[in-house]
């Protein structure tokens, strides 16, 4: 070989080496780069299922509360409907009272007519 064919193999194998070594760095670079991909979609997965286990519980906890309030709003129904009823009672009981009171009253009145007959017949006897 010649001086000329020595220098240029010792270029080109420089070259090659160069370009190896470069090529080598790139498949590292890129082999990092998937492991941070990696652990990203790992961490994106954790995130979702996290998500989806609070969504659980809040669906949950929404569940929990419209048990709760239709609980409530049926209880309260009760009540209204329990204080109905009482005020139904009440006003059967003051209208009760008042015949009762009509009652009471005439029943003086015939009575003060009876004494008022008794005692008329008492004076024209005598």
């Amino acid at each position: 070989m010649s001086v000329i064919g020595d220098h240029a193999a010792k270029k080109l194998e420089k070259l090659m080496a160069r370009e190896a070594r470069a090529e080598e760095q790139n498949i590292k670079h890129a082999l990092q780069d998937v492991k941070k991909a990696e652990k990203a979609v790992k961490k994106s997965v954790k995130a979702v299922e996290k998500a989806e286990k609070k969504k659980q519980k809040v669906l949950k906890s929404e569940h929990a509360t419209v048990k709760a309030l239709n609980k409530a709003q049926h209880k309260h129904a009760d009540v209204l409907e329990g204080e109905a009823r009482a005020e139904e009672a009440a006003a059967a009981q003051r209208a009760k009272e008042v015949e009762t009171d009509r009652g009471v009253q005439q029943t003086r009145a015939e009575l003060e007519s009876m004494q008022m007959t008794l005692e008329g017949n008492a004076v024209s006897e005598a």
